[in-house]
Parts: structure tokens; C-alpha cells; sequence
């Protein structure tokens, strides 16, 4: 297989993943994806119990973003391919209210407040919005841009505030 991603961006990944994963956000590169489908909003079936951020992140943030990492360096997109990454692109924008809000519980809606929070999900929401412009675009170059992007804000965000991310031992 070869090597898609610079080498720098791979590395910083693949350090954060030794260093606890991101249970949110995980990257892989795949010459011929096959992703799963991601949840269209969370609904009933796909939504996480009420105070369950892990869940939320897991179940419908990184299914979503893990589409946008699978097709932002595919050999080529079908029609098909496309409407998949649009879908997931709107079900990160749907997801990013609930991001900004830091969570559902109290401790988890009060780190919302703090600044670096904010910064976090800005960007965050910046770089998911830029991923539907590219979707609806079929603009593969941006797409991968802004799955790039989303390594970088993923994985810094979760160094910040998940404890798994800083202390691989943590529950």
C-alpha cells in the first residue's frame, strides 16, 4: 500500500493513538473504502443514553468522520461514493451543536465555557463545514483537505480534554 498522507501527519496520528486512541476519532488510510454507513442524525437507534459523550463520539461523530478519511484519498468516487460522503458531512454538521455544548453532563457542558474549548470546536466546525462544501462540490482535493484538517483538530481536541488521550490507563 502506499503512502497517502504526509509522512509528519501520519506520525502525529499514530502518537496520539499509542497515547491513549481517540475514541471519537479514529484515521485510517484505504485504497478501496468500504465504510460503513453512518447514522443520518442520531435518532433513537443511533443516539447515545442521556450523559453518555463517549458513546455520542463514538456512534455517530467517528463513523461520520472515518467516511471523509476513507474517500479524501480514493482512487475514484462513484455517484454513490459521493452521496455517502455528503451524508456523512451532514451528520458531522448535525453533531457539531452538540460538540460546542461540550457534552451532556454538567462537568461536560461547564469545560464548554473555557476558551480553548471554544477554539477546539470552532475549528472543528470550521473544517466539518469545508467537508460539505467539498461533498456537495465533489471536490476530492478539498475533501481531503478537510479530512486532514480534522486529524489535526480531532486529535488535538482529545489531547486537551479526553483523559484516555492523556492517560492511556484512564476509564
Amino acid at each position: 500500500m502506499r503512502l497517502t498522507r504526509p509522512s509528519i501527519l501520519v506520525a502525529a496520528v499514530l502518537s496520539a493513538a499509542v497515547m491513549g486512541g481517540l475514541a471519537g476519532c479514529e484515521q485510517r488510510t484505504a485504497e478501496a473504502p468500504a465504510p460503513a454507513p453512518a447514522p443520518a442524525s442520531p435518532s433513537a437507534e443511533t443516539a447515545p443514553a442521556a450523559g453518555d459523550s463517549r458513546s455520542f463520539m463514538a456512534g455517530t461523530v467517528q463513523p461520520a468522520t472515518q467516511i471523509l478519511w476513507d474517500f479524501g484519498y480514493a482512487e475514484k468516487m462513484s455517484d454513490d461514493d459521493w452521496g455517502k460522503v455528503s451524508k456523512a458531512a451532514t451528520d458531522l454538521v448535525a453533531a457539531m451543536p452538540t460538540i460546542a455544548a461540550g457534552g451532556f453532563t454538567a462537568e461536560e457542558k461547564a469545560r464548554a465555557a473555557s476558551p480553548e474549548w471554544q477554539d477546539w470546536s470552532k475549528k472543528t466546525s470550521d473544517f466539518v463545514v469545508a467537508a460539505k462544501a467539498a461533498a456537495d462540490a465533489k471536490n476530492q482535493m478539498g475533501l481531503a483537505t478537510a479530512g486532514d484538517s480534522l486529524v489535526e483538530t480531532c486529535g488535538g481536541c482529545h489531547t486537551a480534554f479526553d483523559p484516555n488521550a492523556k492517560d492511556p490507563g484512564a476509564k
